[in-house]
Formats: C-alpha cells, sequence, structure tokens
C-alpha cells in the first residue's frame, strides 16, 4: 500500500475519546516503523449516545484533519464512529480507511451452541452494519444485546470506580442468563477488563483489537518497515487538556489491556 519502502507512513487513529488508545497501544508495541497521529473527539465525546447523522460528520471533520496532515491511512479506532461512518468515508476519502468490528464471530465460533452478550452503545447496537454481521453469521437469536450507553464516558474521565457500578447493573443479564462469552463492542470497554472480571469472574471476553491491528499491518505492509513507532496525541477540547494528556499517558502504558490503577 505504502510503495516507498524508505518513507514512514503516516496513519491517523481516531477516537471519540480514550478508546481508541486500547487499539493504539496494540499498534505502538509492534517492531514497525509508523508516526501515529492520535485524535481524540472529547468535545464532541460520546458519539454513542447521539444520531447517526451526527457522528458520520464529526468523524468525517477527524478525518479532514487527518488529510491536512497527509496522512497514509485513517484508523477508526471506535465502533461507533465505523458503525456510522466508515462505508461512506471509503468512498469519498483519498485514502484508505479500517475500522472495528466487534469480535462476534471469534466468541460465536469459541462458544459453539451458547448465546453471547455485546456489549455496546445504542449508536452500534441499532445500525444496519451489526443487523447485516448477525444475518451472515446466523446469529440472530443468539446474540444478546446490552446497553452501555454512559460507559465511555466514565472512562475518558478515569471514573473507575462509576464505570464498575454502571457495569455492575448492565452485568446482571448476562450473569442470570448464565452468558459467559462477552463482547466489548467498544474500544473503551477494553480498558474495564478487570472490572468486568471481579464482577463477573466466569465471563470470557473478547474485543476487536487484535484483529484490527492484524488486518491493518497486512493491508499496509507495516511489517515490511522494521523500526520503532512513534505517536502524537491531539483532543478537540481545550478545557482540561493537561489532565486529558496525563490519563492517555497512563492508558498508553503496557499491560494487560485494563487501566494501570489496577496494576
Amino acid at each position: 500500500m505504502i510503495n516507498n519502502k524508505e518513507r514512514v507512513p503516516k496513519i491517523g487513529v481516531m477516537d471519540s475519546g480514550m478508546g481508541g488508545l486500547s487499539v493504539l497501544r496494540e499498534l505502538l508495541d509492534l517492531p514497525y516503523s509508523a508516526n501515529f497521529l492520535y485524535y481524540g473527539d472529547l468535545a464532541h465525546a460520546p458519539y454513542g449516545e447521539k444520531k447517526t447523522s451526527e457522528v458520520f460528520e464529526l468523524t468525517h471533520n477527524v478525518c479532514n484533519v487527518f488529510l491536512k496532515e497527509e496522512v497514509d491511512a485513517i484508523l477508526l479506532a471506535c465502533n461507533t464512529a465505523t458503525s456510522a461512518s466508515a462505508s461512506k468515508l471509503r468512498e469519498e476519502l483519498s485514502v484508505p480507511v479500517f475500522g472495528m468490528e466487534p469480535a462476534i464471530k471469534p466468541a460465536l465460533l469459541a462458544h459453539p451452541g451458547e448465546k453471547i452478550a455485546l456489549l455496546a452503545t445504542s449508536v452500534t447496537h441499532r445500525e444496519e452494519k451489526l443487523q447485516e454481521l448477525k444475518s451472515e453469521l446466523g446469529a440472530s437469536e443468539r446474540v444478546i444485546h446490552l446497553n452501555c450507553d454512559g460507559l465511555a464516558t466514565l472512562v475518558d474521565h478515569g471514573k473507575w470506580e462509576e464505570a464498575k457500578l454502571l457495569l455492575k447493573n448492565i452485568l446482571k443479564i448476562p450473569q442470570g442468563q448464565g452468558i459467559r462469552a462477552l463482547v466489548l463492542g467498544c474500544t473503551h470497554y477494553v480498558f474495564l477488563k478487570n472490572e468486568i472480571k471481579d464482577l463477573y469472574p466466569e465471563a470470557i471476553l473478547h474485543d476487536g483489537n487484535q484483529g484490527t491491528v492484524r488486518h491493518l499491518v497486512r493491508s499496509l505492509h507495516l511489517d515490511e518497515k522494521e523500526g520503532q513507532p512513534n505517536y502524537t496525541l491531539f483532543f478537540s477540547s481545550d478545557t482540561n487538556r493537561e489532565k486529558a494528556e496525563d490519563l492517555a499517558s497512563l492508558l498508553l502504558q503496557k499491560g494487560s489491556g485494563s487501566h494501570p490503577h489496577n496494576k
């Protein structure tokens, strides 16, 4: 995809807030030379509770910022933005656009004959993209929808105890039905793995981060560019910018996929 082997590729990674950092962290763990521009649209977060048309407009605006920075590719490291925008953006933009897909298929395969629970925002749940995926997999009856609106905002502000309280109510449904497979359908929720396991030790968690990273590396031939990745953080809100950058730095610390306060 990137023809000049000498040039370091520049890749825009966006999310409504902090969630996409869980994907960026996996990209930064790879021994490939790339410059990642991360944009967290905190001024307009959360995306998951907005109208689809508004999510598309906001995502498009962030992509325009990336295009001005002359990126080689864009990763929508946000399930909501992907659901609402990816197909249209691929038609409109001059660079490749990658997105997130909930790990529904791997979860279904890992738990044959069982129901699985999808934790996601209301936008992700209602979008046609998800309905089509379930239909393709013949799994409409096996996927239980758990609306997690509000959870991403708590992660954006590092409010881990409040997030755990909200999760306690959400997880009552799969616990009550004995559903073990939980699909984390929002990149924010990857930072809450420890809380989920504390509340529901029997749960087996699935997320789409690794699959997305593998697809991006393969498509852009990043594995042909050995070296050290770099990143720059941007946030759309000027309020508490220093606090946002501090939280982002903590979340980017290498670890188990959960926030550092749990270690």
